[in-house]
């Protein structure tokens, strides 16, 4: 499920990809291009640039999801409701920190359907700045196939964890064995053995992982 970092490649290859292109610097440089980014993660890759956020590209999966591409458009305009507390909380813990993030949610767009997905959010500057203006990630989904404009118009959105990663080399190292286990554990179906293995899975990503406060869940009005 999308909900485990170290359930899909796509994590690792942007956390990878982060780490290397950072090398002696504390955050590595956008150019506003695609030029090196992993092909790979193209598909559902989401680029936030400026302040306050535009839309600069919107990956096909992403943009299928959405029912349409908002690149060229302000954050703030795009967004609705649940989703958008979401986002801009997510958005401003990850500039805020300056290190990656990594959000498990569940969208429900009504009271019958819903989407899991999971978020890596990765910090970079303009080149020759220091300041986080860039937010580059991965977002991917399991469950309902509605598009997300339905999650703001009428559903809202259930944050499952939030985890800070502070120790990127580290973690990367960890989650390949992580998800070997994992994808082993989904490979079978003795019930014992699956579980076991998903256990060591959690426990070789979660030491490099620090707990955040995930976002408030709404509250309903008082009459």
């Amino acid at each position: 499920m999308p909900t485990h970092l170290f359930a899909a490649p796509d994590f690792l290859g942007l956390l990878r990809f982060w780490d290397e292109q950072r090398g002696a610097r504390a955050l590595p440089e956008w150019d506003g291009g695609l030029t090196g980014i992993p092909t790979a993660l193209l598909a559902n890759l989401i680029i936030l640039d400026g302040t306050p956020p535009v839309y600069r590209y919107q990956g096909a999966e992403v943009a299928r999801r959405w029912g349409g591409d908002p690149t060229g458009r302000p954050m703030f305009e795009v967004l609705q409701g649940g989703h958008a507390r979401y986002i801009r909380s997510l958005y401003a813990d990850t500039v805020a920190r300056a290190l990656p993030i990594f959000s498990a949610a569940v969208f429900q767009t009504d009271d019958f359907n819903m989407i899991m997905t999971g978020r890596l959010s990765t910090p970079f500057t303009r080149p020759g700045a220091t300041e986080v203006s860039v937010i580059m990630s991965v977002q991917l989904f399991g469950g309902g196939d509605e598009i997300l404009t339905a999650v703001g118009r009428r559903g809202g959105v259930h944050e499952i964890r939030r985890d800070l990663i502070a120790m990127v080399p580290e973690l990367c190292d960890r989650l390949e064995g992580a998800g070997r286990y994992y994808r082993l554990a989904h490979g079978t179906h003795h019930r014992d053995i699956a579980h076991a293995m998903e256990t060591v899975a959690r426990e070789l990503s979660g030491s490099a992982l620090v707990s955040l406060a995930c976002l408030p869940e709404d509250r309903a009005a008082p009459a």
